[in-house]
């Protein structure tokens, strides 16, 4: 069975970008994208619920978008989802759903 396996998210870098080497020397640049749901409350209030969505980019894109990518940039990012399993550091077995970005728009943010 096929399954198509496509995402597209819109929101603000948490933080900056982080630009890495992998132990091959393949350039990876990660980075987190708030997204918010707006959601009805108890008290029939809508409120926002923010998501933290993880992402990454390999090879020469990786590194000639590094420094582009800065906290509050507002990006717009299309790509396929990927899980990832890993030990942590208490060598706990852990697992993590991150966007492998295919295609990416970003706006610097506003300076003050």
């Amino acid at each position: 069975m096929s399954t198509i396996n496509i995402v597209a998210i819109s929101g603000n870098l948490v933080d900056d970008a982080v630009l890495r080497s992998t132990k091959s020397g393949t350039m990876v640049l990660n980075f987190t994208v708030a997204i918010t749901e707006r959601v009805k409350g108890t008290d029939g209030a809508f409120e926002e619920r923010p998501s933290y969505i993880d992402c990454a980019i390999f090879g020469k894109r990786a590194d000639a978008l590094a420094r582009y990518l800065a906290k509050g940039s507002l990006a717009m990012v299309q790509g396929h989802l990927r899980q990832l399993t890993y030990n942590d550091r208490q060598g706990q077995r852990r697992s993590k759903v991150e966007v492998m970005v295919d295609e990416i728009e970003w706006r610097q943010p506003r300076s003050a």
